[in-house]
């Protein structure tokens, strides 16, 4: 997505040697590729067959994504309401979105059939995401 001298834009933590143009043309690229590349990857994960998503949709291949999205700094954090204030409006909404997806009838039935049935029973809150939770601590050559 990115290449060799965008790369290096990015890495710069104060852009210096980068004009206000050249800075102004990068990052609106960056945030139209980047834009083009997710919904390039949604179509993909829909269109793909199991075989092939399971080569790219790994968790070794999506645990760096996932981390990097979610990172906080506690120690940054603290120090800078304003950069605080930013991330949790930023990340609330798709800390909700995932949750809501996951926490779905069909997608624990699915993953995880015979505990979906016991967390139903428990009820409360997230019981189908404690379901597919529950499930995927365990053995992933265990099959039900």
């Amino acid at each position: 997505m990115l290449g060799n001298a965008m790369r290096k834009y990015v890495m710069s933590e104060n852009k210096n040697g980068y004009s206000k143009q050249v800075q102004s043309v990068y990052n609106n690229r960056i945030k139209h590729y980047t834009k083009l590349a997710l919904k390039d990857l949604a179509f993909l994960a829909q269109k793909l067959s199991e075989e092939q998503q399971a080569e790219i949709f790994n968790d070794e291949n999506m645990k760096d994504l996932f981390r990097a999205l979610l990172r906080l700094n506690a120690t940054e954090l603290t120090a800078n309401k304003e950069l605080l204030r930013k991330k949790r409006r930023r990340l609330l909404p798709l800390c909700y979105e995932l949750i809501s997806l996951l926490d779905d009838i069909k997608l624990a039935y699915l993953m995880a059939p015979i505990g979906s049935r016991y967390m139903i029973k428990e009820g409360g809150q997230l019981a189908y995401l404690k379901a597919v939770y529950y499930r995927s601590m365990s053995s992933k050559d265990e099959e039900e």
